[in-house]
């Protein structure tokens, strides 16, 4: 009995140190940009363009943090619809949880809506499906109609940015009165950044706070259904 217990327990150690060996060096620093770019392509291709698939092309494109780092990608699907995607650095779990190195900010592509800062206003708004959402602190952009501007194409692509260095802006945002991650997709002008969301030039240093940035709020999720 001693012994069968012996060769169990042998078995696991050999699969946990085999499975650990396959995982050695999987980190996001072992690939260069254009390889991540064709990681992320193939993903894409194969989660999004299937048969009978809305979309009919895409386009992936390197995005960078605070710090000058490749962070995150950008999926941007055709005819339209888009994706912000973490590049995580360390996934030797893999095989155990699911999640791989690239995580989706959504399970589907979403819209935004461009915004100023406006400390006390409450602004409303319906959608398609006679759903409201009330947005505090906030002044929605308004087309000439006084209709609210939703945008169905990355941020990036709607401000006609194509060979620009494209980054997410991570800050401590103060508004409410509470502290919460919030990211910027925003690209350099100078000293200074462009922030996309509201069109402002924006001071930025790593591991500010700000109340009176336009923000967009991504969360990455852990979990097996974000990872792509």
């Amino acid at each position: 009995m001693r012994r069968h217990g012996k060769i169990v327990t042998c078995a696991v150690a050999l699969i946990l140190t085999f499975a650990a060996s396959l995982c050695t060096g999987c980190t996001a620093g072992s690939y260069s940009e254009e390889q991540h770019i064709q990681r992320v392509t193939e993903r894409a291709e194969e989660r999004f363009l299937g048969e009978g698939s809305e979309y009919t092309g895409l386009e992936v494109y390197p995005i960078y943090n605070g710090y000058d780092e490749l962070n995150y990608m950008l999926i941007e699907l055709e005819p339209q619809g888009f994706m912000y995607v973490l590049i995580r650095d360390d996934v030797t779990f893999e095989w155990i949880s699911g999640v791989g190195m690239y995580l989706c900010s959504e399970l589907e592509p979403v819209s935004w809506m461009p915004y100023r800062v406006h400390e006390g206003m409450r602004e409303e708004v319906v959608d398609e499906n006679g759903h409201t959402s009330i947005y505090t602190d906030r002044e929605l952009f308004r087309d000439e109609n006084g209709d609210v501007i939703i945008y169905h194409q990355s941020h990036f692509k709607v401000a006609g940015i194509e060979n620009e260095r494209r980054y997410l802006l991570s800050i401590v945002s103060v508004s409410h009165g509470s502290g919460s991650d919030a990211l910027i997709p925003a690209v350099k002008r100078g000293d200074q950044y462009l922030n996309l969301v509201d069109g402002t030039l924006i001071d930025y240093e790593p591991g500010m706070q700000s109340a009176t940035y336009a923000v967009e709020h991504l969360s990455f999720i852990p979990k097996y259904d974000f990872s792509l």
